[in-house]
């Protein structure tokens, strides 16, 4: 899909300069006046860089990290709904969880930070305040 919009940018952008070399030369293609030509020529650039927008939305979407699974769960913040000491239950991402508390206690209501997991138990610390 990549390959075929940076194809058609660059089909758009050669018909956009042939039309733009047509209109500055004076020749008329088909007819056309040179305001016409120039209106297309701006019209096809104008396209060109809205499909090279897209273009490059795409390929950056490709190189994300992924945001599921453990990898989205570690480093993710959430709220003691229980007390930990050391094992307890967290809210995070909007789901309840079984945790353990990584070297200290935790009470209900504090901030949590998922550090790792081990199987279905996250391990958690408090998480740090932010000034």
């Amino acid at each position: 899909m990549h390959a075929g919009l940076a194809f058609l940018i660059g089909i758009l952008a050669t018909i956009a300069a042939f039309l733009f070399y047509a209109a500055i030369s004076g020749t008329t293609y088909y007819g056309l006046a040179v305001s016409v030509e120039l209106t297309l020529g701006i019209t096809l650039i104008i396209v060109a860089l809205i499909v090279a927008v897209i273009f490059y939305v795409g390929v950056k979407a490709q190189f994300k990290r992924v945001k599921t699974g453990k990898e989205a769960l570690i480093g993710a913040v959430g709220v003691a709904t229980t007390d930990l000491k050391p094992k307890g239950e967290i809210r995070v991402m909007g789901e309840f969880w079984e945790a353990t508390a990584k070297n200290t206690e935790i009470v209900v209501g504090q901030e949590v930070e998922v550090v790792g997991m081990d199987g279905m138990l996250l391990v958690v610390k408090l998480a740090e305040q932010k000034a």
